[in-house]
């Protein structure tokens, strides 16, 4: 690329402005630090999400729960007025960010007033029992802010929260009906995830923020997997069914991931295959030596397949 940037500008083919900055791009004299600035943004809201929240847990009866509340509600509105200020038209489409710090007052303002919403909930609750659907208005109001300013990061928080108001929905009943059961709560991630792949598929064929795809599928798949895995590790009893359901899910997901060129999608589907035929072989009751070496070295061979596939992928069909 260097040698044919200066043939280009000869041509004519590239405005001399132009040749001279992809020129240092092309020799390494200049280098993008737009990650590392992202990372900072990102580091700054946790702290700032974190810190407000221990100074609430530290000083919130000294400082009264009527002040705390007002107080998040007032940092969180105005992050979110900053960023609202700032942001494009609304698009079904992908819209480019406005600036760097767009995305992240829009984070910190969607923590901020989510944190507020849990502590009203929690010092005068307004919802009662039904303290749980806190975590659904949480959930609608992130999924409408996520949309309407096309924020992935925001589009992910409303999916866990939703993830999370079900599996406490579920605790909350059958604690009042029989003693709460892990197999329920693992059916319930499964049927969440489910339900996140689904709304990827609907997202691509409606062509309404298809590019929010990826976090739905990620989202989907690590709950299901994440819950058949967690099936390989109970007792012997239906164990056996989980190692199978696992088994075939990843090979299911890998193949597919493997044909459609998302890497991804193909690890979570491998791991899911691996942890299955290592649940298979610690259940076969062999030494303990022979586990330790099976693990080893096949963790090494799927680094190294993980490697090999990931270099394909990145070929052009």
């Amino acid at each position: 690329m260097e040698k044919t940037i200066p043939d280009l500008r000869e041509r004519e083919i590239l405005p001399e402005e132009k040749a001279a900055l992809l020129l240092r791009i092309a020799r390494g004299e200049l280098v993008s630090i737009y990650p590392e600035i992202r990372l900072l943004y990102y580091a700054g809201v946790l702290l700032a999400a974190s810190g407000a929240s221990l100074l609430v847990a530290e000083n919130y009866k000294s400082i009264g729960p009527l002040a705390v509340a007002l107080a998040l509600g007032i940092a969180a509105a105005a992050s979110l007025a900053v960023a609202v200020r700032k942001a494009a038209p609304f698009s079904w489409g992908e819209t480019p960010s406005p600036s760097i710090s767009f995305d992240f007052l829009l984070l910190l303002g969607v923590l901020l007033a989510s944190a507020d919403l849990g502590f009203i909930e929690f010092q005068f609750t307004p919802l009662g029992a039904n303290w749980p659907w806190h975590l659904l208005i949480v959930s609608l109001f992130m999924l409408c802010i996520s949309v309407r300013y096309d924020s992935r990061t925001v589009f992910s928080l409303a999916l866990s929260s939703f993830a999370a108001w079900r599996g406490v929905s579920v605790s909350l009943i059958e604690r009042l009906l029989w003693e709460a059961s892990a197999e329920s709560l693992r059916w319930n991630a499964i049927g969440c995830g489910v339900v996140f792949v689904m709304l990827a598929c609907y997202l691509i064929r409606s062509r309404r923020k298809a590019h929010f795809e990826m976090v739905a599928l990620s989202m989907g798949w690590l709950l299901i997997l994440g819950a058949l895995v967690s099936g390989t590790l109970q007792g012997r009893r239906g164990q056996l069914a989980y190692i199978a359901l696992l088994a075939l899910t990843g090979a299911g997901l890998s193949w597919h991931s493997f044909v459609r060129k998302r890497f991804l999608l193909f690890i979570f589907g491998v791991l899911g295959l691996y942890v299955a035929l290592t649940a298979l072989v610690i259940r076969a009751g062999l030494h303990y030596p022979f586990n330790l070496i099976w693990i080893a070295v096949t963790s090494l061979a799927l680094i190294g397949i993980l490697w090999k596939v990931q270099k394909h992928m990145k070929e052009p069909l």
